[in-house]
């Protein structure tokens, strides 16, 4: 059986040369220097010894780590005052303690002293955020910042308005090229126009959410404008109708990606070209969501996020029933959108 042995020697010990004869554990002794810790003229007190032990590592140093002059590597101290880590722990808590009674005293608390003041323009766009950071950011962030949370630079709003308008116009006439082939290879009908009136009561898609009543009202339908009046009546409470006419167009464009990547088969040859002429009207209808967002921006308007739980879900068995419904709301929506903006900033 081994044995253990515990030695202090200055020097490895001749025996620890040797194997298989026990476990030595070595404890090399510290050197002593002859350097005083502190001299008479400076540090005179009785206590002071004459000589100290040379530390092997920095928290077994016994010097002051208060004065310049003292650390862990100097061979001679000038000045001598032990460390005592009960004293600094003592002066942290007095300091947290005097501030934790004023914040008290003032009736504050930390968060809100340390906040500054904040307009309410400010706090409108950290709640946008807030609601922002929940949403896709494909649906979130339509232009591709490349900074989402930064303020975009947004030119004229007049600008903005024609680019929306003429970008709504081309989104409807690209989208209305393939009408016919939708309703053929969906539904088996020769023409858009013929299976709209075989199927008058085809449903609702769009209307279903919920939102305000102006935002898509009942009385628009397909190829046919709203009345002006109707329209300048509009205009009073746009600035309240806008955020949900934003969101809608967001339903819209987040409906058509879920209809394209699961709803169509792109293993069926009869869907595949389809799938391709849906995502290109995906990508056209974004383009009018960009400058929508931009014209919220600079009207300063909130903008209503479209949360996960809200993003329109397609699949095979609802195929059928409502793709149609969004097909036809996508080309009466951007119609209605194209007619609300050349009024409201009476562009052509």
């Amino acid at each position: 059986m081994r044995s253990s042995t515990v030695m202090d020697y200055n020097n490895i010990p001749s025996c620890a040369l040797y194997r298989h004869i026990g476990t030595v554990i070595v404890r090399l002794k510290m050197e002593v220097s002859s350097v005083l810790c502190c001299q008479r003229d400076v540090c005179p007190a009785s206590e002071c010894p004459e000589s100290i032990h040379r530390p092997t590592r920095c928290e077994q140093c016994t010097r002051t780590r208060l004065i310049s002059k003292c650390d862990c590597d100097s061979d001679i101290v000038d000045k001598c005052r032990p460390y005592r880590s009960s004293t600094a722990r003592s002066r942290y808590v007095n300091v947290c303690a005097a501030v934790c009674l004023l914040l008290l005293v003032g009736g504050l608390s930390p968060q809100s002293s340390a906040a500054p003041g904040r307009s309410r323009a400010v706090m409108s766009r950290q709640r946008r955020a807030v609601g922002v950071s929940n949403e896709d950011s494909w649906l979130s962030n339509p232009c591709d910042y490349a900074d989402p949370n930064a303020k975009p630079h947004v030119p004229d709003p007049k600008q903005l308005a024609k680019d929306l308008v003429w970008q709504a116009r081309d989104a409807y006439s690209s989208a209305a090229k393939y009408k016919d082939t939708f309703v053929c290879k969906l539904y088996s009908h020769q023409t858009f126009d013929e299976f709209m009136s075989s199927t008058p009561s085809a449903g609702e898609w769009l209307r279903t959410f919920e939102l305000p009543e102006k935002v898509y009202p009942k009385e628009k339908v397909l190829n046919k404008d709203m009345p002006d009046e109707y329209i300048e009546e509009l205009m009073s409470d746009i600035d309240k109708l806008l955020p949900f006419m934003h969101k809608a167009l967001k339903l819209i464009v987040a409906g058509l990606r879920s209809f394209s990547t699961e709803g169509l088969n792109a293993e069926l040859i009869s869907e595949e070209s389809l799938k391709v002429d849906i995502n290109n009207t995906t990508s056209a209808v974004r383009a009018v969501l960009c400058s929508f967002h931009a014209i919220m921006y600079k009207r300063d308007l909130e903008i209503l996020p479209l949360l996960e739980s809200e993003v329109p879900k397609f699949n095979q068995s609802t195929l059928l029933r409502d793709g149609f419904p969004l097909y036809r709301d996508t080309l009466n929506y951007l119609e209605y959108l194209r007619q609300v903006f050349q009024k409201l900033y009476g562009v052509a």
